[in-house]
């Protein structure tokens, strides 16, 4: 092995290797300075002038992000131009410029620090993400009061690994993307937006890699596994064998993948078996279309609050948005879920909104309650959308759910909403059907009075194991506390299932496991028949599905009910299943 590897969290699948290029993203200090009082509006305009400037900068982001990846993406440069406008965030600036006679960058730099401390008391990881984009503008801005520029970057010639402590949206854009073999963070996630920039573009990242920076400061090449989360410093004639090898199997496999595409999605003895697609933004519904799905299982409606934010969507954005989803799905169903932000969420909206334990506070469904005008503006517009389809075509499904109450009142809202359309002429469903995410334990208690209650069920596993088990995830000191596995949590998917099957409603699995592999033959096994996943998933499920025996499944799924540790199911899941992935070619 080489003398020098490093491990992160790979979030854009691929393999690269090739020169590390290493972008440091250097603070641009700010020191406090004493302004006489007949030079402070002149300092109010210097800033109005930062402003302008860096949001001319913004625009050309997002003109540059459309062709480069069309106008869904680019929007997250519309967020940061109307962020950059939104006096909540600038007249605070230019207050303490006038009261404390103070530089334009340290009065940006107080009121920034603000927003962060709001952002990142937010339980959600979309939303705690969120405080990049206001430090992302604030740079921009303090770029501009400096004169600041991008630099050598844009003129990369060769094909590089680009590493970097972070990445901003706007740095990312203004790359030559096509130059770019791969992302290597130390910071970053998931849900970032320069995580969904590179993976609309097929780019491999791995984030968390602390250390990069340094480690490949003395590198010459560097091998980058975003599916293992793997980096590896110089690596020696084996190492960069090893990865080119993994690098024509992952092509291979793609391709014979994508033959498979248009076969059923059924067990070697005949059980069926219904693929969906996870999604965050519209376009990301091409690549669930070609990948053969059934509908999709999650439309993540919070996205486009994050895109508007800090405006609040209006009805009509709803309408266009869900429409435009609908339309692109070809008459394949969409379940679309109403807010879940995981707090108090947008610029107006966060300042001032603490919680003593924001993770058990207002989100989901709750904060829907909370603010129903919100709530009531959404469901409208899902309504009419419903009403312009056959029924079936528009689902809706109500986040957090942790009474049948709680589920009741949103009926009821719905009905209501439907009666009103109505009176103003308006499209709306004769009926549509509304479930309920099964994310707590109590839901998952109360599953069989709750199926009774719904048209369908959707287990979110993420929240579910996280509650259930009492781990942060994202909390480095109990994550590995995070088991899937769990017994508990096992056998409270097989009770909703169940409950599900009594009361002939749907249950749907939603969540990293239905993508897992070590996973979802024991999903199948304990009954589930429809998964919603990431839509590059769904091409590897598809394959591991149909090397599957419904029947041993079953067996395999009540051996592990029986078992009582983690450790055992997982042990006992690698040795029965090694065969088929090995066959499949899949790694867990």
């Amino acid at each position: 092995m080489s003398h020098t590897s490093l491990s992160g969290m790979g979030v854009s699948p691929g393999i690269a290797i090739g020169k590390p290029v290493i972008h440091e993203s250097l603070p641009i200090s700010t020191v406090r300075i004493g302004l006489p009082l007949a030079e402070v509006e002149a300092e109010v305009a210097r800033f109005r002038d930062a402003v302008a400037t860096a949001v001319e900068g913004m625009r050309e982001n997002q003109q540059r992000a459309t062709r480069q990846m069309g106008a869904e993406y680019a929007g997250i440069f519309e967020a940061h131009q109307l962020i950059a406008s939104d006096p909540t965030f600038l007249e605070p600036v230019e207050d303490i410029i006038r009261s404390q006679q103070v530089n334009a960058e340290w009065a940006l730099d107080s009121v920034v620090a603000n927003f962060v401390k709001r952002f990142e008391a937010l339980p959600d990881a979309h939303l705690a993400d969120r405080k990049l984009d206001v430090l992302d503008v604030a740079t921009q801005i303090l770029k501009a009061l400096h004169g600041f520029d991008l630099g050598e970057l844009r003129a990369l010639d060769h094909p590089v690994i680009l590493v970097a402590s972070d990445l901003s949206p706007s740095t990312t854009v203004q790359l030559p993307l096509d130059k770019v073999l791969g992302f290597v963070l130390e910071m970053g996630g998931p849900t970032a937006h320069t995580t969904i920039i590179a993976r609309s573009l097929g780019i491999p990242v791995v984030v968390g890699a602390h250390g990069v920076c340094q480690l490949a400061q003395h590198a010459q090449e560097v091998a980058l596994d975003a599916f293992e989360g793997r980096i590896v410093f110089d690596p020696n004639p084996a190492e960069i064998s090893e990865f080119q090898s993994r690098q024509r199997e992952h092509r291979e496999q793609q391709a014979q993948l994508l033959q498979m595409r248009t076969l059923p999605t059924v067990t070697r003895d005949g059980q069926p078996m219904e693929l969906m697609a996870n999604i965050d933004l519209t376009d990301e519904v091409k690549t669930a279309v070609d990948w053969n799905v059934v509908g999709i299982g999650l439309y993540r409606s919070e996205f486009l609050y994050m895109k508007l934010s800090p405006n609040l969507p209006s009805e009509e954005d709803h309408l266009a948005v869900y429409r435009d989803l609908v339309e692109r799905m070809e008459g394949r169903p969409v379940t679309i879920r109403t807010f879940d932000l995981g707090g108090k969420k947008l610029a107006r909206e966060v300042i001032g909104a603490t919680e003593a334990n924001p993770v058990l506070g207002l989100r989901g469904i709750r904060l829907c309650f909370s603010q129903p005008e919100f709530f009531r503006t959404q469901l409208r517009a899902l309504l009419r959308v419903a009403g312009e389809y056959p029924t079936g075509r528009v689902r809706i499904m109500f986040p957090l759910i942790s009474g049948i109450e709680e589920f009741r009142v949103a009926r009821l809202l719905v009905r209501r909403l439907c009666a009103e359309l109505r009176q103003e002429g308006r499209s709306a469903p004769d009926g549509i059907p509304l479930g309920a995410m099964v994310e707590v334990p109590s839901s998952a208690v109360m599953a069989e009075d709750l199926a009774r209650e719904t048209d369908f069920l959707s287990i979110g596993t993420n929240d579910l194991i996280q509650y259930s088990l009492a781990v942060d995830r994202s909390n480095e000191q109990v994550a590995h506390l995070y088991r899937p596995t769990s017994p508990a949590v096992l056998r409270m998917i097989a009770g909703v299932r169940a409950a599900g099957d009594a009361a002939g409603v749907p249950v749907t699995i939603c969540g990293e496991m239905a993508a897992d592999p070590l996973m979802v033959p024991l999903l199948v096994g304990l009954g589930l028949r429809s998964f919603s996943m990431n839509p590059q998933a769904v091409p590897v499920v598809r394959a591991l599905i149909r090397q599957l025996s419904y029947r041993d499944s079953v067996q395999m799924a009540r051996q592990a009910l029986g078992m009582v540790t983690s450790r055992e199911v997982e042990e006992f899941l690698l040795e029965r299943l090694a065969i088929v992935l090995a066959k499949t070619k899949i790694r867990v």
